[in-house]
């Protein structure tokens, strides 16, 4: 196994750990404040944005990896209706218009993680700054993606040299 594959796996790993522990501290923070809330009757303040910014980071660094797995909804109609010499090349056109998108919501993210640095959360007194931080984090991971997915999808290929020599 190559370093390349090395490291693309222990990512892979730690950014399934990172899914898991997101899920398992929401749910277990939801479960803690449902039992403060009905059963020792007072709330806990900071609960609901401790949720929600678990759930929002996590979002963010897992996009890329689910766009890697082809979990994304993806609109392949145009893809599939092109002869296979031209679906490569309109791949990477796409491709490259999602990693432009990508980068321009990670320079507005930095710049409005930058400006809301003063404010603060409500619940749990942080920097808004480390919240909105994951707006840039995350488009450069999925831009990541999404450039690497050019370099390893040969599925398709395959898959059309197997359509074609059928013909």
């Amino acid at each position: 196994m190559s370093t390349i594959e090395r490291v693309a796996r222990t990512y892979i790993r730690v950014m399934e750990t990172v899914g898991i522990i997101s899920i398992a501290v929401v749910s277990l923070v939801a479960i803690v404040q449902v039992f403060f809330r009905y059963i020792i009757g007072s709330s806990l303040v900071w609960s609901e944005e401790l949720m929600r910014y678990v759930m929002i980071w996590g979002v963010f660094l897992l996009s890329g990896l689910a766009y890697s797995r082809g979990e994304m909804i993806g609109f392949t109609l145009l893809i599939d209706a092109v002869p296979p010499w031209l679906k490569r090349p309109l791949k990477l056109v796409t491709r490259l218009a999602i990693i432009a998108l990508l980068l321009v919501v990670a320079w507005y993210g930095v710049e409005f993680a930058w400006r809301t640095r003063h404010d603060i959360s409500t619940g749990l007194q942080v920097s808004m700054f480390w919240i909105h931080l994951s707006i840039p984090v995350g488009s450069i991971i999925a831009a990541l993606h999404v450039l690497s997915s050019h370099f390893t999808d040969r599925d398709g290929e395959e898959k059309e040299a197997l359509a074609e020599s059928r013909s």
